[in-house]
């Protein structure tokens, strides 16, 4: 096709939408181990799930160290959680038990009555002719969700296969009387470094109710302490970007950077992100960086992955040849918890085409960042289960809730047409605007089903879809601008090869729901009243229960526009981008007035930024946040384009206040109607598109 573009290249990766709950269609070029999986669960202990991957420097053995647990996590009275440590001498190919770390005898840390009965998830460091080890323990009287009895300890030994002898001091003690940044109050699942003056632990931190975790790091002399205080590295609270719903551990090091990689704890964990620092500064926050978005990690459609990665991220490290090892945990077709390993090249993350999107406890998907009205698309794949390609999308994006387990928000199932595929055939399907399904048409496939589907929308309207050359269907619809993406369904797995399209990319505004705002600051909906009301823009969104409430989107785009009412609740809004204050505005109104774009921006790099909205006195309303996509070279920012915003407004817009270069001004009554007043707004908002500066258009 003429004038294509193949988003199953690599380097278009960053065209597509990757979400910590909606989905991450990768790029990575991860292989597995032939052997796979090097150990599954069984009863009583259902869950190994957590892991760390362990070289020795002296002999050149491997080493897994595996979190078993009962099914459930469950510290009931039932079995106890435990470490058990699996030796490769022949450079990982075969593996064998070794056994448990820790002696047998009850061991008890000082302070405590109850024995320290869990033990499951460990670090591990060669330092100074021993083995150190950070390790994860709770007590036999330990019950969710008080957690008090537990907390983090130190070991050592002369041998990495142990036994590991415990200090009776635990390196941290959990309390939930002690918070850090007055909601984090459970550190668990540590990484030990050594440093040249120094030791190092990389903690991870949750916060129960908020379904919020971060990470902290303690620095000591010795590695069995004492330690310092934590100091937050990354959390919901900071100004920066953070994707939400984040659980790190562990971590790995490699030429002097410590690498720190997360996984999302959505209902499906597929979405990994790596941050990494300078290993001598990586207790400082500002020293971190994020080094990876995304197309980090893939599943494959095997059976002992069936839940796709689970439990913790990735445990990795590179070996003496520059080969990225990795050992991760996932959940068979049973709930089993099984241990896997992968590698790829360090140097090479992506492979050169080809992505993968997999949908397991729930929905998964994404889209591109730029839109498209008339096109042709080719695609290539492979899939399990059933998914659907989608154009014309429209809809808003975001979780159905603030917390764990987080899946798609109905309204992502909205303003859309889909190609569905299955084995037993296939659908054109019309989504509207409130998420009704209507078939346009269905069938059997022709032959065998296919893996290479053509799809044409011209711009009068005829739509052509053919498989593997053959005729599914032709006909005429309406053609509707939008977004092109994929929606894999739940037990379901795609590979696409090519992702061709062919016509002109426009720029596109992507709604991003409440529930992604309350997701980014770490919100419980205790204390938040979810409201729907057609003074909202989708007709849903939420209101603070508390005076000082906030809320925060984190989002990858190049402009944004903040969509909120007037009058549903009484006082002033702070609004900061990427942590710089950005516009006070008063949500005050004597009647609700519909949700409008009260404050926009354009002309941002494109890469990941946020926004955080602020009770400056009174009550907060979370609405929309629309963020523009890709910069593409020709602008779709038409005189149409205005009116049609304009129109969205409600053209009625009273006193926006907008703080320019510590400047106040106000904008009364923006008519669309009033021609000379559209003139003046319409070569305003073309001019103020065409320079990279900030601003606010009304």
């Amino acid at each position: 096709m003429l004038n294509a573009t193949d988003y199953a290249l690599s380097n278009q990766r960053d065209a597509w939408l990757r979400h910590p709950v909606l989905g991450d269609p990768s790029f990575d070029a991860f292989q597995r181990h032939p052997a796979n999986p090097l150990h599954r669960g069984a009863p009583p202990l259902e869950w190994p799930v957590n892991g760390f991957l362990f070289r020795d420097p002296p002999s050149g053995h491997w080493y897994v160290y595996v979190g078993h647990y009962a099914r459930g996590y469950g510290a009931d009275g039932g079995a106890s959680s435990r470490c058990t440590v699996f030796e490769s001498t022949d450079d990982g190919q075969t593996w064998t038990h070794v056994g448990p770390i820790f002696p047998p005898e009850p061991f008890y840390f000082e302070g405590c009555a109850s024995p320290a009965e869990h033990a499951p998830d460990v670090s591990l460091v060669y330092a100074e002719g021993l083995y150190h080890m950070a390790f994860d323990w709770a007590a036999a009287d330990f019950r969710w969700p008080n957690f008090g009895s537990s907390g983090v300890g130190y070991a050592w030994s002369t041998s990495p296969r142990g036994p590991f002898q415990r200090q009776q001091r635990p390196l941290i003690r959990n309390s939930p009387d002690t918070l850090i940044l007055n909601k984090y109050n459970r550190l668990y699942a540590t990484t030990l470094l050594k440093r040249e003056r120094d030791w190092l632990l990389l903690t991870l931190v949750d916060s129960g109710p908020y379904f919020s975790w971060g990470l902290v790091a303690l620095r000591a002399d010795a590695p069995g302490g004492p330690y310092s205080d934590p100091v937050p590295l990354f959390h919901t609270e900071d100004s920066r970007y953070q994707p939400p719903l984040m659980e790190y551990f562990p971590a790995f090091v490699h030429a002097g950077y410590v690498y720190a990689p997360a996984t999302s704890v959505a209902l499906n964990r597929n979405f990994q992100i790596l941050h990494c620092a300078p290993l001598e500064q990586a207790h400082r926050p500002e020293a971190w960086e994020l080094y990876q978005h995304g197309s980090l990690w893939h599943s494959e459609p095997v059976e002992h992955e069936a839940h796709g990665i689970w439990g913790q991220t990735l445990s990795g490290c590179v070996d003496p040849t520059g080969v990225l090892r990795v050992m991760f945990p996932s959940r068979d077709s049973a709930g089993l918890g099984s241990i896997n390993l992968a590698a790829r090249p360090w140097e090479r993350p992506y492979r050169e085409h080809g992505l993968a999107l997999s949908g397991h406890g729930g929905a998964t998907l994404t889209c591109l960042r730029c839109a498209y009205a008339a096109f042709e698309l080719e695609v290539e794949l492979q899939h399990r289960g059933t998914l659907a390609l989608l154009w014309g999308m429209s809809g808003p994006l975001g979780a159905d809730a603030p917390r764990s387990d987080a899946t798609l928000h109905p309204l992502c199932r909205t303003s859309h047409y889909a190609l569905r595929l299955a084995a037993d055939g296939w659908r054109l399907e019309r989504a509207d605007t409130a998420g009704a399904q209507s078939t346009l048409a269905q069938g059997a496939w022709p032959g065998a089903e296919p893996q290479r589907l053509s799809l044409r929308h011209a711009e009068d309207g005829t739509f052509t879809a053919t498989a593997d050359g053959l005729t599914l269907w032709t006909g005429t619809f309406t053609l509707e601008e939008g977004r092109l993406g994929l929606l894999v369904e739940p037990s379901s797995w795609v590979s696409v090869s090519r992702f061709e399209v062919a016509g002109q990319a426009l720029p596109t505004w992507l709604p991003w729901l409440y529930t992604e705002a309350l997701l980014g600051a770490g919100q419980s909906m205790t204390d938040w009243e979810e409201r729907r009301d057609p003074c909202l823009r989708y007709g849903v969104g939420a209101i603070s229960r508390k005076d000082g409430a906030r809320a925060k989107w984190n989002f990858h785009g190049t402009g944004l526009r903040l969509w909120l009412p007037r009058g549903l609740v009484e006082g002033r809004t702070r609004v900061a981008l990427d942590g710089d204050l950005l516009a006070e505005l008063d949500l005050s109104a004597d009647s609700p007035q519909p949700s409008a774009p009260l404050l926009c921006r354009s002309g941002l790099a494109d890469g990941y930024h946020t926004l955080i909205v602020e009770a400056e006195r009174g009550g907060l309303v979370v609405d929309v946040l629309e963020t523009l996509g890709l910069a593409v070279k020709e602008s779709c920012h038409t005189r149409a384009h205005l009116e049609e915003w304009l129109a969205q407004a409600d053209a009625l817009v009273e006193q926006i206040q907008i703080r320019r270069g510590g400047a106040t001004i106000s904008v009364d009554r923006l008519r669309g109607e009033d021609g000379q007043a559209l003139e003046k707004h319409d070569e305003q908002f073309l001019r103020s598109h065409g320079d990279t500066q900030d601003r606010e258009e009304p």
